[in-house]
């Protein structure tokens, strides 16, 4: 039986890059692009049936409504098709918070064919797509079984270390300086804390570190 192409919705509002991303994403695997929308209003308008989507790219820097603020109006609507976003925006604490807001990878927009490739084949291989996470599944998943990932990731932490990863993943947004404080530790102790958790898993910025904690839905057992 031949494989069912999977069905990409594209939203963005440069129609150059929507047709740019379509004629590429359909040499890259078994994939149709089923729509594609010039802003986030026209989609929510439009609003396809969940059940006919396998995955929406989503441009973040849209005018009137950006990409977050389209994630946060579908997940009010309980949609689980995944979000790939595409964004010129490098900061830090936005792609956290993308992530917080359910989306399941992001890509600059600058990035290789084959890294559009890795991410198509990563999200619909295991729900996430992130470049140093994508690493870090590769290495983990053959010793470990989905029965047991978190608690053979716990077992690796230490309580304070355990702590720290709380307090990085809290709604409030702490700064590593406010988790010192919060733990009532020097800094440079909380950067040990930090480069242990890195080392012990592969991580290696404090967004992986994030998205690490929500893929094995480690934040309901620290």
């Amino acid at each position: 039986m031949a494989t069912q192409n999977k069905k990409i919705v594209l939203i963005d509002d440069h129609t150059i890059v929507r047709n740019g991303l379509q004629e590429l994403i359909l040499k890259l695997g078994p994939y149709t692009i089923s729509q594609q929308f010039a802003s986030g209003e026209d989609f929510l308008e439009a609003l396809p049936d969940s059940n006919s989507v396998d995955l929406i790219i989503l441009d973040y820097n849209m005018p009137r409504l950006n990409g977050g603020e389209v994630l946060q109006q579908l997940m009010q609507q309980h949609w689980q098709v995944p979000v790939l976003f595409l964004t010129l925006n490098e900061d830090e604490n936005t792609i956290i918070q993308l992530f917080r807001l359910g989306a399941r990878g992001y890509l600059q927009k600058n990035c290789s064919a084959d890294d559009l490739k890795a991410a198509l084949a990563s999200i619909f291989k295991s729900g996430y797509y992130h470049n140093e996470f994508l690493t870090l599944s590769l290495r983990h998943n053959q010793v470990l079984t989905k029965k047991t990932e978190s608690e053979k990731i716990l077992e690796q932490l230490t309580e304070r270390e355990r702590l720290f990863l709380k307090l990085v993943c809290h709604e409030k947004e702490y700064t590593y300086e406010q988790i010192a404080d919060k733990m009532e530790v020097q800094h440079r102790t909380v950067d040990g804390y930090r480069e242990n958790i890195f080392s012990k898993f592969g991580i290696k910025s404090k967004t992986g570190l994030v998205l690490f904690v929500l893929k094995y839905k480690l934040i309901e057992v620290l």
